[in-house]
Parts: C-alpha cells; sequence; structure tokens
C-alpha cells in the first residue's frame, strides 16, 4: 500500500513522542511504501539516520509555520497550540502530496492525543486515527501543591472542551475509519464513546526495538552493608509524574537500608520543589539529580541500576518498557499506562488509595526487592519475557499490518 502519515512528533534515537512517531514509521515501511509528513526541525536528524541506514520505502515531508506565526514557541511553551495550527500547514502539504501519489491510505500517529483533531479529516483519503489518548485523571490529594492542583483542573478543562465544541474533533472522529486507542480508557470520552463505538481497537502506542532486548540477565543478590543499592527513575519533572511521592517513599525506605541511592533523570518545573524536600527529609546526599541526558546515557543507568520506580499518573510510559527491557523490576502505581504495562510477573504495583499509605506501600516494595534476591531476580526475567512477547516493534508491526488489511476491506 501506499500510505499518508502524520507525525508531527519523530525523531530517531529519542524516547517519548518523537521516539513513539520514528519507530512507528519504520515499522509501517517495513511492509508499505510510507510518505511522512512531519516538522521541519526533526529534517536534520532524519536525513542522518537515514543515511547511515536507507529505508528505501520511507520518505518524509517537511512542514512548519512561518517564522512570525511561531515565534512566540519556546521547547515545549505553547506546543499544542503551535501542533493545532501546523496541522493545517500539514494539510497543504498533503494536498500537494496526494496530486503525486495515489495514496491508499492515511495513518495519524503523533501526537499521541486524543483531545485534538487530525487534519486527516479534511482529506479524501480513508484513514486510521491513532494511536490516541491522554493522561487520566489525578486523584487531587496526590497533587503536591496549588500550582499543581490548578495546572490540572486547567489540563481537564481544556481537553473537555476541546472534544465537546471543536467541529474539527468531531469531524476526525466521524470520518476516520478505525480509531487506535492506548487503552479501553479512550473510548470513554464523550464523543469518542458515540461516534467511535463500534471502529476502535486497543494498541499501545510505545514499544521496544529489539536491539534493547538482550538475553543475558544480570544477576541480583542480597546487598552488603558496603554495597549500595541503587533505585532509578526518568521523566520529566512535573507532577503528574509523581517524583514528590517516590522521594517520600525513598526516605522511608533508606531509614531501613542506608546503603542505598535514589538517581533521578530528567529536568523540568518541578525540580527546585523536590530539591529542597529532599533537604527537608534529609535525604539530600541520598538523591542524584542528574539532569537531561541522551538516551543511550538513560539506558546505562538502567542497566546499572538495581529496580525501576516510577509512582506517575501519565497515560503511557515509555521509560518503564525500556526499564523493563533492560531486566529491571518496576514498582508503580496500578493506575494510568504504567498500570496496564505493568503485572505482578514483572513488578509490583501499589494502589493510589491513601497519600500516606501509597507511599508507606511503595517503600515497603523497594525492601521487599532489596532483601529478597529469589523476587528480584524472577520479576527480572519477567520483565524481559513480557517485553518480547509484547512489546517488541517488529510484534506490534505484523498486528498493524493485519490492521491495514482490515481497514481496507471495510
Amino acid at each position: 500500500m501506499k500510505v499518508l502519515v502524520s507525525a508531527y512528533a519523530c525523531e530517531p534515537h529519542k524516547g517519548s513522542e518523537p521516539g513513539v512517531g520514528w519507530n512507528w514509521v519504520k515499522q509501517i515501511a517495513r511492509f508499505h511504501e510510507v510518505w511522512v509528513i512531519t516538522r521541519a526541525n526533526n529534517r536534520k536528524v532524519i536525513e542522518a539516520a537515514l543515511a547511515k541506514n536507507p529505508q528505501p520505502n520511507l520518505h518524509f515531508a517537511y512542514v512548519d509555520l512561518p517564522k512570525w506565526m511561531r515565534f512566540w514557541k519556546r521547547g515545549q511553551r505553547g506546543v499544542h497550540l503551535y501542533y493545532y495550527l501546523w496541522q493545517f500547514a500539514a494539510y497543504k502539504k498533503a494536498r500537494i502530496l496526494m496530486k503525486k501519489v495515489p495514496f491508499d491510505l492515511g495513518h495519524h500517529i503523533t501526537f499521541v492525543n486524543d483531545w485534538m483533531p487530525t487534519f486527516l479529516c479534511l482529506l479524501s483519503l480513508p484513514y486510521i486515527w491513532g494511536p490516541i489518548g491522554s493522561h487520566p485523571k489525578i486523584p487531587t490529594q496526590f497533587i503536591p501543591n496549588m500550582k499543581a492542583l490548578i495546572l490540572e483542573k486547567t489540563r481537564s478543562l481544556l481537553h473537555f472542551l476541546i472534544r465537546s465544541f471543536d467541529p474539527f474533533f468531531y469531524l476526525s472522529a466521524k470520518r476516520a475509519k478505525l480509531i487506535i486507542g492506548i487503552n479501553q480508557g479512550v473510548l470513554r470520552h464523550f464523543p469518542l464513546n458515540i461516534l467511535a463505538k463500534d471502529k476502535f481497537a486497543v494498541l499501545p502506542a510505545i514499544g521496544i526495538e529489539k536491539e534493547l532486548i538482550k538475553s543475558n540477565l544480570t544477576s541480583f543478590s542480597k546487598k552488603s552493608n558496603l554495597e549500595t543499592i541503587k533505585i532509578l527513575s526518568v521523566g520529566h519533572l512535573i507532577y503528574i509524574k509523581g517524583f514528590h511521592l517516590a522521594i517520600q517513599a525513598f526516605a522511608r525506605f533508606n531509614k531501613n537500608c542506608p546503603n542505598s541511592e535514589f538517581i533521578i533523570i530528567g529536568d523540568g518545573m518541578e525540580r527546585k520543589r523536590l530539591e529542597k524536600l529532599c533537604e527537608k527529609l534529609r535525604i539530600k546526599e541520598k538523591v542524584k539529580f542528574i539532569g537531561n541526558i541522551s538516551r543511550n546515557k538513560v539506558l546505562d543507568w538502567m542497566r546499572k541500576a538495581d529496580f525501576f520506580l516510577y509512582p506517575s499518573f501519565e497515560g503511557g510510559g515509555m521509560v518503564v518498557l525500556e526499564a523493563m527491557a533492560c531486566g529491571k523490576p518496576i514498582i508503580c502505581f496500578d493506575f494510568g499506562g504504567p498500570g496496564e504495562f505493568v503485572t505482578k510477573e514483572c513488578g509490583i504495583k501499589v494502589k493510589p488509595y491513601k497519600l500516606d499509605q501509597s507511599v508507606k506501600d511503595i517503600a515497603n516494595a523497594l525492601l521487599k526487592l532489596a532483601t529478597d534476591a529469589e523476587l528480584h531476580k524472577r520479576l527480572s526475567e519477567g520483565a524481559r519475557h513480557k517485553i518480547e512477547q509484547n512489546y517488541a516493534w517488529e510484534i506490534k508491526a505484523k498486528r498493524l499490518d493485519y490492521i491495514y488489511t482490515k481497514v481496507l476491506s471495510m
């Protein structure tokens, strides 16, 4: 087939949304010929990757808004408004491409977003919308401060208003041949629960490259008092990731295991608050803030860590899968994306019931993993096995190829 793909975020050697876009289009190109419309600032890294590893079935068209329409965008500031406007520029580029290429199918991949429309709805082309999704609502008691609470309420209200009143969102849902959600919860949102109930499938957006899934598992034994237990968390330092809860739980755990350290990789608006929390809990010397580093360096830290702590409330969680691919047992909430990826075979899940109790339960889970080598080994092997069976990109590619065939037969 000839497939037109919308992938605003699409970069090689990256995690999160850019990694999702890049890996999906690579896998589609294993079976079909693909034209990808993406942002112009992705061009340099994409062309470098294709020069090193050519993909004959993969073609890119680069689009950005004029400078006078994007001077206000800085990093993540204003990114969703920019993305909304960018889609109209992408639509114009798609119209030009359609005059040259007889496309069989369109496919919107990134942003993985279930509250903003896709420009594909404006084209005379059958298309798949998704994977789409968003972060579920966070229980109020787990929100760390008033600023974060205001942001969370604003986020929820904005999502509701766009889904409910944007005519392009309705058109996106109505015209799509199939809507793919990152989980079943996507279908609970209005108006998707009405317009998509008979054309909905679940397929998580994230996956893992086969190169990361190695057969040799590192062994773990109970640490002596002279050895350091390394606990790792990775992500943007924002309230939705739950790092304030991870730090509180580590402080409890560290009283029982003083030969432990907590490594936090990432940066964001909550960093200063988190550093002050470490000072307040008197664990400043035990917690290392690494900041933003390359994905390869993140993976190196994952391999060195003993286990991965991630009490996030997000709908995705690429770093959880990466840690599992490195054979690390996971400690997370039974909530959102991590709560779906992690099972009792590969980690320990904690119910986000009451704040103090949840922090205590996370600390107990850390202690259990630190003192039970057999449990650690079993969960480590289970994590690697689950990735191999369910989240390798090559497996997802075969599922997607089946979906394409099914959609065009509708």
